[in-house]
């Protein structure tokens, strides 16, 4: 924001001169610094920003005042709102040579320096407000707390999360009314298990918490899925784009291979990745053509590698908005669009919101209800979705015969370590979990040390790559009477090498309400048992479908009390779980869970089930009935020197088997979006591309750059966006191009009988062909063209059967009744068609 004089009048009490004259009296020195705010405001609004910064520098130049400060902030502000960061950071840093007590300005470089990629400089800019701001003045406070936001959202996202935990308590401290900063809070609570994670405080009572938490911290904290579904729900009525109007056609393609996008930013070494880099390789491509849309980061890793060469076209669309991604998948017509993401950090669900396929579905990012209005339908299986869950889902479930889970079978395990070198005791019963800390409750830790009480010869291994983790445990397993010694953690180490821990450990002991997910496959993949508790979430049941999958379903509890009674018992018996490891070993690669490809099958076959496909693609909605008679009036208008014709709708081929007899070198490209008619005319086009005009993919719409004519025989009333794709055409065209067209009359005189006796019935051919979408009369035809920037050469009318006598004298008593020339109106009544050639304006 602008910063005015301290103890001044508003910039707006004052009289304002114009720019040019503000300019002359910045140069002399002469322009009074509520003026300079008030000129530099009015021309930023005019969308002149860099005039403002102009006049800012002008005056910087020019004066010396003690409110040069508040130019220099000022422009800064200006600078940083159009995203010169590096002139911003200099005038922030100027204001502040000048009165380094700003906090404002301390507030602003930080933002500066972070959006640079200098984290470390933000960090100690921010902690500067913290030493300059004063909590108990009420202009100071806001900046305060914004300070610490920000401290403890970089220091989040660096890491660090005991000081911004710590950050964002002292910013609730000021003001507890700030969901935002409780969600954060509360999560990372949850990460760093401080318990309850959900502690009220002044001003926050426990339901408060609750209502401000995440989705997904809410998953760990409450096994209720009316909960969750709450907590989605209050996600998406904040943050996400309301539904907009859709770009996909409702009734979808029709493609001879069904195109699945896959939506992303974790095509790396991520969890996602890990679970799914097969699934892209296995499609059938004989059904299936895959495509990846993608914000990834490029991590280098061999995974990223092969998950993008396993995509039959892999778009990067991080440098798009969400808009333009939504229209870029739209134009290459997805027919199903898997959203990888849901509702977890990363995520850009305003893209769905634009319904860019015509069915979209979620899969493995988020394992509870997106509450998405633009997601029809959730992946998953009948154990891990039972009937009694599908009132708390917004999405219909999608299901698979065994586990809902795709794995990858390619994982690597590394050599398996010693127990020594990973500080474990050779001779103890080695329980773990390498979850992630956050699905760690006080509840599940209790059962936990309940069955080490229980087993005395066992230890409990956890993955804690932070002290305050371990601080944490250490002393929740001192207050619950565990000798602390019996706490080992480890550190993270390589893939290949974290698989090959689950070899030296006896059993995985899950967390509860939110189980394992990649987690558990890959310590069933290592040859680990996995004892999980399973109940009335998606989340909860995540381990237990796995289990399932592998014949154990031993393994999965009902409750904490069976959960912990299993414990103990397998625990006590090194035997038991030792055979449940060579039957793993034994199973591995012919168990439901790990057969890959017959997943894939059964997901394309559900994907085959769900897809839509439009009714015109079929029998019963043929475009033009086809036939073998060529439109005399539009091979007229044609050229005989054309080197390459393009004719959307080329039926049976019959326009270019007379054009070609005509002009035998010209290439002659048909596109024809129904599948009989396309192969129809091979015979005579000298290519055919089957699909819809409107929506080919850019890469090959490219190709049509060489075109000089294009012909739209009866095509043009049959496309949804005929405007759009005659500017496509233009900008597209290498050189010169005609149009020649045929186009009904939507003013003929026997459309307005048929409206006007109120039985516009539609046909299957004529004037209400039913696969008729825009109708045009001889002025909205000439509209057309000149708003593509085209103009009509020539136009001649097609006329079937004039009207009577009567009915043309009604017709001229309409015209006149409404204000128009009753001879033209009966004119344009007569044309049933109108042949159309337009050339490029000029």
């Amino acid at each position: 924001m602008s910063h005015p004089h301290p103890g001044s009048a508003q910039a707006g009490a004052v009289s304002v001169p114009d720019a040019d004259t503000a300019r002359r009296l910045a140069l002399r020195g002469d322009l009074p610094i509520l003026g300079l705010i008030a000129v530099a405001e009015q021309l930023t609004r005019d969308g002149q920003p860099q005039a403002a910064a102009r006049l800012y520098r002008d005056w910087i130049a020019h004066h010396d005042s003690p409110a040069l400060y508040v130019a220099h902030f000022n422009l800064g502000v200006l600078l940083a709102n159009v995203n010169e960061h590096a002139g911003a950071e200099q005038s922030y840093r100027a204001a502040l040579a000048l009165v380094p007590d700003f906090p404002q300005a301390h507030l602003n470089l930080g933002t500066v320096l972070e959006r640079m990629g200098r984290p470390e400089e933000a960090l100690d800019a921010w902690r500067a407000v913290l030493a300059r701001a004063r909590p108990a003045a009420a202009e100071d406070q806001a900046l305060l707390i914004h300070a610490l936001n920000n401290l403890g959202r970089l220091l989040e996202i660096r890491r660090d999360n005991v000081a911004a935990e710590a950050m964002l308590a002292r910013s609730l401290a000021l003001d507890p009314k700030q969901p935002q900063a409780i969600a954060h809070w509360v999560h990372l609570r949850q990460k760093l298990c401080i318990w309850p994670a959900f502690a009220p405080f002044p001003g926050a009572t426990h339901d408060d918490l609750l209502e401000a938490a995440s989705a997904l911290a809410l998953l760990a904290e409450s096994g209720d899925p009316a909960v969750q579904l709450a907590a989605s729900q209050r996600y998406v009525d904040k943050k996400v784009l309301p539904l907009q109007a859709p770009l996909a056609p409702a009734d979808g393609y029709d493609h001879p291979r069904l195109r699945i996008g896959y939506l992303s930013s974790d095509f790396c070494n991520h969890a996602v990745s890990i679970l799914s880099a097969e699934l892209y390789a296995l499609h059938d491509r004989s059904k299936v053509e895959v495509y990846g849309f993608s914000w990834s980061r490029d991590d280098g890793s061999a995974l990223r590698a092969r998950v993008v060469g396993a995509m039959d076209h892999y778009i990067r669309i991080d440098a798009m908005s969400d808009e333009e991604a939504a229209r870029c998948i739209r134009d290459h017509e997805i027919d199903i669009l898997v959203d990888l993401h849901g509702l977890t950090l990363g995520t850009r669900h305003d893209i769905l919101s634009w319904r860019p396929a015509p069915v979209q579905v979620t899969y493995l990012g988020f394992p509870g209800t997106t509450a998405l209005p633009a997601i029809d339908y959730v992946i998953a299986d009948e154990f891990v979705f039972p009937e009694k869950l599908k009132p708390f889902f917004t999405e219909k479930p999608l299901y698979l015969p065994d586990s809902f889970q795709i794995n990858d079978r390619e994982r690597a395990i590394g050599p398996r370590p010693t127990r020594a070198s990973v500080k474990l005791p050779d001779d103890a019963f080695v329980l773990c979990c390498f979850n992630s800390t956050f699905k760690i409750t006080p509840e599940v830790f209790d059962a936990w040390l309940q069955i080490l009480l229980r087993a005395p010869r066992s230890v409990l291994w956890l993955i804690a790559d932070q002290d305050a983790v371990r601080v944490n445990l250490t002393k929740a397993a001192i207050e619950r009477g565990v000798d602390p010694a019996r706490l080992v953690f480890a550190e993270r180490v390589a893939p290949e090498n974290y698989l090959a821990r689950y070899q030296v450990a006896d059993l995985f002991l899950d967390t509860y309400p939110f189980n394992a997910g990649t987690t558990a496959s890959d310590a069933l993949w290592a040859g680990l048992p996995i004892l999980t508790c399973s109940g009335d979430t998606f989340a909860s049941r995540m381990a237990g479908s796995l289990l399932h999958a592998v014949d154990l379903p031993e393994l999965v509890a009902c409750d904490l009390s069976h959960y912990i009674e299993t414990g103990v018992a397998l625990a006590s018996d090194p035997a038991l779980t030792a055979a449940m490891k060579h039957k793993l070993h034994d199973t591995r690669l012919s168990c439901t869970l790990f057969d890959s490809p017959r997943l894939v099958r059964a997901l394309e076959e559900q994907f085959m089930k769900i897809a839509k496909r439009p009714e015109s693609s079929e029998d019963t909605m043929k475009q033009t009935p086809i036939n073998q008679i060529h439109n005399a009036d539009v091979l007229h208008l044609m050229r005989p020197d054309y080197r390459r014709v393009i004719e959307v709708g080329s039926s049976s081929g019959a326009l270019a088997h007379a054009y070609r007899g005509i002009n035998a070198n010209a290439r002659y490209t048909g596109i024809e979006i129904d599948r009989e008619y396309a192969e129809a005319s091979k015979a005579h086009c000298t290519d055919v591309i089957h699909g819809n005009a409107e929506h080919l993919p850019p890469e090959i719409f490219q190709t049509f750059a060489d075109g000089d004519c294009w012909v739209f025989a009866d095509a043009l009333e049959h496309l949804y966006d005929p405007w759009k794709l005659l500017k496509k055409i233009r900008s597209n065209a290498a050189g010169p191009v005609d149009i020649v067209a045929c186009i009904p009359n939507a003013q003929n005189w026997s459309l307005q009988a048929t409206l006007n006796n109120g039985n516009f019935a539609y046909q299957d051919s004529g004037l209400l062909d039913r696969t008729h979408i825009r109708w045009f009369t001889r002025t909205t035809i000439i509209q057309l063209f000149e708003s593509a920037g085209f103009q009509i050469t020539a136009m001649t009318a097609r006329i079937v059967q004039p009207p009577s006598a009567e009915v043309a004298a009604a017709i001229r008593a309409m015209a006149s009744a409404t204000g128009g020339n009753p001879e033209l109106a009966v004119d344009d009544s007569v044309a049933f068609q109108y042949v159309v050639k337009a050339v490029l304006k000029p």
